[in-house]
């Protein structure tokens, strides 16, 4: 197990071995359920003409699975700071992966509408969950790496989940991925149940982590007026605006690019899922790449991951501009996709830079109790982009054209990289104000210990 230090996460060997096996877990259990995200994807041509729809229905689709499991994440975030959180985590792989395993069984689109849902809301329960549990593994000197390694596996698992459906789909049909993809899950829910622990709260304060391990206690939990306090911190704010232009971006770009390359650059339904491939490793790449480097970039001065995290974005546009407009060939082979492929490759990296830093910021400038809390508001705030990003290229596409579309969702990570810049003025006044609670906190529990000796 020692093979975490060498991924730089030397700070989860301070726990016992059930709460490492809950963080190897949660690590695989990233992959396969972000697999659960993307498996429909490459599908789309298959679906639409099965059940008779256009990008529009599809679109809504995409939509509804997002933004109502985003809305469902705000009590996921609530229950994770104030319940144990694994079997909260437990409880939303059940109720993400049994909706997507029926999924393979839907007769029409209804029916393929609502068990998407269930399933989004499966997935956006896993994110308040997961993020409390990691704040609570890894002081600040660390977030930004165990962050990389945890979106770098999600990424992964969107690839898993796009490979699935683009080779399994074409020849045995579009609803055996969905089955594929959620089997696993059932397997980690009862590893989880049987050989995993959850860290105490506040573990992964460096200024509480020797008092928590030594069998202290920090009892302080999320209370629902908590909600309003966490909008008087202006970096979350301003983390939380960053997200929603970016994430239009994300919203419709994987989800229509296999469409916009069979249907506009003469590509096979292989062909384009191999480019989309190319792409998503782009940003599992881009993921670890900015965990790492942000992580080094935080420990020299907190102001400047802001920055990086917004040049990051400008870098990225250009190449993806350029990749969507390569020209079509009349019958393109494995050759013609792998300049663009490297062009969309490169932008990934930009792009998706910012992703484990933005995670690792939100949970250094918000006190343990209100993590879960603050996840599921972030997660709502960049779902709004994300859901709204298939229903905006549908509808784009329905009146203007699916290459009108792609091009324009784009330059939606421009306003996002602008605003990572404004953090600059609040990021470290921020984190400070944590620091000096915990370090107050750390003084209180001290006196306790004092006043209960003899």
């Amino acid at each position: 197990m020692r093979f975490l230090a060498r991924m730089g996460l030397n700070e989860i060997y301070s726990f016992e071995k059930g709460i490492i096996r809950t963080f190897v877990f949660l690590i695989f259990m990233a992959l396969i359920l972000r697999a659960d995200q993307m498996v429909m994807s490459p599908v789309i041509p298959f679906i639409q003409k099965e059940f008779a729809i256009g990008d529009k229905e599809i679109g809504f689709v995409g939509s509804a699975f997002t933004l109502v499991a985003a809305v469902v994440t705000l009590i996921w975030g609530y229950l994770s700071d104030k319940y144990p959180r694994k079997l909260l985590l437990i409880s939303a792989i059940l109720i993400g992966e049994i909706p997507c395993l029926l999924t393979a069984f839907a007769t029409n689109y209804t029916q393929l509408l609502v068990l998407r849902v269930l399933t989004g809301i499966g997935i956006g329960a896993m994110v308040p969950i997961a993020f409390s549990i990691l704040g609570d593994l890894f002081t600040e000197k660390q977030r930004p790496r165990a962050q990389a390694w945890y979106q770098m596996m999600g990424g992964m698992g969107v690839l898993v989940g796009m490979v699935v459906a683009g080779f399994v789909g074409p020849t045995y049909g579009w609803r055996l991925p969905f089955i594929i993809v959620s089997v696993p899950n059932f397997f980690f829910a009862l590893t989880l149940l049987v050989g995993g622990k959850e860290p105490k709260r506040g573990a992964g304060e460096a200024a509480l982590k020797e008092l928590i391990l030594g069998g202290k206690n920090y009892t302080r939990t999320m209370k629902l007026q908590d909600y309003l306090h966490l909008f008087k911190v202006p970096s979350n704010i301003w983390l939380f605006l960053q997200g929603i232009p970016g994430t239009v971006a994300w919203g419709v770009l994987p989800y229509f690019l296999i469409t916009f390359y069979v249907r506009f650059k003469n590509l096979s339904v292989e062909l384009a899922t191999i480019l989309l491939l190319i792409i998503g490793m782009g940003m599992i790449f881009g993921n670890l790449f900015g965990g790492i480097m942000g992580n080094w970039i935080y420990t020299k001065n907190r102001s400047y991951l802001p920055i990086f995290c917004g040049i990051s974005q400008f870098l990225g546009v250009i190449p993806l501009i350029i990749s969507l407009n390569w020209p079509a060939a009349p019958e393109p082979s494995f050759s013609y996709i792998l300049f663009p492929a490297l062009l969309g490759f490169l932008g990934a990296i930009f792009i998706s830079s910012a992703g484990p830093n933005v995670l690792a910021m939100l949970a250094n400038v918000n006190l343990p109790e209100h993590r879960g809390g603050i996840s599921s508001i972030f997660n709502l705030t960049d779902s709004i982009g994300a859901g709204f990003g298939p229903m905006i290229g549908g509808l784009l596409s329905a009146y203007k054209g699916l290459d009108y579309a792609m091009h324009t969702s784009v330059l939606f990570w421009i306003p996002c990289g602008i605003l990572f810049f404004i953090l600059i003025f609040t990021l470290n006044k921020d984190v400070l104000r944590v620091n000096t609670l915990m370090e107050n906190t750390r003084k209180e529990l001290e006196q306790i210990n004092d006043l209960s000796q003899p």
